[in-house]
């Protein structure tokens, strides 16, 4: 049973390396027939042109990149025109007038509709809030300082806040 592995074909394997003078030199490794030859820059023939590979590469890239950006575009362009036209994926639901909904409806809609009881219920709810707050700020800091009623007892300092007794 032969486990070795099968010679590359004749290609150039490229390994840089540093030398004392800080250079990056590099180092051919010739790989041919299961035998590797080591030689420098000086001796090494030179390693076959990538160029055009790597231009097919750039040019695979940038018609990737190119096409992201007309695709990116078009959907842009579909949207905006799907918006100035004003149709969409949203259709307009047409309401119905009061004389022709039922009684049902006409319920329904007293109560939850959009300026139905539960609206007004939580405007007034929202704003009994801040009433109430500043209710408390007048009566509590307002009034005794304007002399207009005393408290039973002025307020604590803070030490009297932790302070069990």
């Amino acid at each position: 049973m032969n486990l070795t592995r099968p010679p590359l074909h004749s290609s150039f394997l490229l390994k840089p390396t540093l030398h004392s003078h800080h250079r990056l030199n590099r180092t051919v490794v010739a790989v041919s027939n299961g035998e590797n030859n080591v030689t420098t820059n000086s001796e090494a023939t030179p390693p076959p042109d990538t160029s055009s590979t790597t231009t097919t590469k750039q040019q695979k890239r940038k018609l990737k990149v190119k096409s992201r950006r007309r695709r990116r575009d078009d959907e842009e362009d579909r949207v905006l025109a799907m918006a100035a036209s004003g149709t969409g994926r949203k259709e307009e639901v047409k309401k119905k007038g009061w004389e022709e909904m039922t009684l049902a409806e006409k319920a329904v809609e007293l109560y939850l509709g959009e300026k139905g009881a539960l609206f007004w219920l939580n405007k007034f709810a929202y704003a009994s809030i801040f009433i109430i707050i500043g209710g408390w700020i007048l009566f509590r800091f307002v009034g005794p300082s304007l002399g207009l009623y005393q408290l039973e007892s002025p307020l604590l300092a803070p030490s009297d806040l932790f302070n069990e007794k």
